[in-house]
């Protein structure tokens, strides 16, 4: 067990690392927008940013976590064939979301708070984004740590550069904005790269690609692949029409802190879901091991977000402009929610491993819904501290629904395994 707990240590150790090196570039620019930026234009890039993370699913349909179902069934040909067939898919679909901005993008800009000659870039960003973590995706279960830190530093670092030099020739937003794409086009195209020179595509094109089976499989786990990036959107768009886009501002920089525990938790389930997975697949291998890893992650989650928020206190007024020192008291309700969902997520993975794309559906389709509720009248009533409660509470009652859903999927192998013992 002690092995077990040091490797998995290990690995959390260089996916959080990994991880951290993308999400803690919003700090390293927060330190920039933060002091060049006003609190309303700050606002914008939040939403901006926002609406391109809600975009990415619907673009490639989560089909990275079709991937990490399927990925230790394929051979290199049928890897290539996927990955292939999901490339085509997300291009099909991120054409489709351009027309459909470009058409309607007068009402958009009116309901989205947003310029109608800018919006076109959601899309272009979120397809970018969409193909950027595939090609994470790829390399994490593939074992490929090297190229998973390399395409980290490298999309974050022109990001960085590029966003820096704009931003400082006055560019305002919109430099951040052409920054950022320019950042994920770069790291998208060495990815690409990597991955061409792995895989025999040179047969696989003549083949025509999946696109209907990969279609039906991201529309059946749409909302599971939503719950991630719907929730932030919603209170954001929640937090801008009730409070104003100047709360927005205030409302992403106490996020950041809660991005920064999400590193930390995702980096654990990078290195732990494999794990899980390989030892679910295996019927001799110890039942216990999986659940006393389990009930350890229950407790160092919360445990991250306390040595977090105390970090918090004395880095948040050397990190962030005194003119967003408003938001200071909402770090630690950030944090929280954070940790919530670091248990819903830790519950998915199960389903996850089953297939049970339905199941997973629903209890991110009630978080979803939970938390749009929730949010509003919390927003009314508390403000945004109201809009940071509802996500708590969202995420943990959403985790004991995919709980319930886990039982009955597990109990008859638990009950085989006590059987052999």
């Amino acid at each position: 067990m002690y092995d077990v707990l040091k490797k998995l240590s290990q690995n959390s150790a260089f996916y959080t690392f990994a991880n951290s090196i993308e999400a803690f570039s919003p700090f390293l620019l927060a330190i920039i927008l933060t002091r060049q930026l006003t609190p309303v234009e700050y606002g914008v890039w939040v939403l901006f940013i926002a609406l391109v993370t809600f975009l990415r699913p619907l673009i490639n349909l989560t089909i990275q976590d079709a991937l990490r179902m399927h990925f230790f069934e394929m051979n290199y040909a049928e890897r290539a064939r996927f990955v292939w067939s999901s490339l085509c898919l997300t291009t099909i679909c991120a054409t489709a979301f351009v027309a459909i901005t470009l058409i309607f993008s007068a009402p958009l800009s009116t309901a989205l708070s947003l310029p109608s000659n800018w919006l076109v870039a959601i899309p272009v960003a979120a397809f970018l984004y969409a193909v950027f973590y595939f090609l994470l995706a790829f390399n994490q279960f593939d074992h490929n740590r090297r190229r998973f830190l390399y395409l980290h530093v490298i999309q974050t670092s022109a990001s960085l550069v590029f966003i820096a030099f704009l931003v400082f020739n006055d560019w305002g937003w919109h430099g951040v904005v052409i920054g950022k794409i320019i950042g994920l086009t770069v790291g998208c195209v060495v990815g690409a790269f990597w991955l061409v020179s792995d895989l025999p595509f040179s047969k696989i094109l003549r083949q025509p690609p999946h696109i209907l089976k990969l279609a039906r499989f991201g529309l059946l786990y749409l909302p599971t692949g939503m719950g991630l990036v719907a929730i932030p959107l919603t209170d954001r768009l929640i937090v801008t029409h009730v409070l104003g886009l100047a709360e927005n501002g205030l409302y992403g920089v106490a996020a950041l802190f809660g991005v920064a525990v999400f590193v930390a938790i995702n980096g654990i389930l990078h290195a732990w879901m494999p794990w899980l997975f390989q030892n679910l697949a295996n019927r001799r291998s110890v039942r216990r091991e999986i659940v006393i890893v389990s009930v350890i992650l229950f407790i160092v989650f919360p445990l991250g977000g306390v040595v977090a928020n105390f970090i918090a206190v004395p880095v948040a007024p050397i990190i962030i402009g005194e003119s967003f020192s408003g938001a200071f008291h909402m770090i630690p309700w950030a944090i929280a929610g954070t940790v919530s969902m670091g248990y819903f997520f830790h519950n998915q993975a199960y389903l996850l491993f089953k297939k049970a794309v339905l199941p997973m559906s629903l209890s991110s389709f009630s978080c979803i819904t939970l938390n749009a509720v929730l949010s509003y009248y919390g927003a009314i009533e508390y403000g945004v501290l109201g809009v940071l409660a509802a996500t708590i509470g969202a995420f943990l009652i959403s985790a004991s629904i995919s709980a319930a859903f886990i039982f009955p999927h597990y109990r008859h192998e638990t009950a085989d395994a006590r059987a052999v013992g």
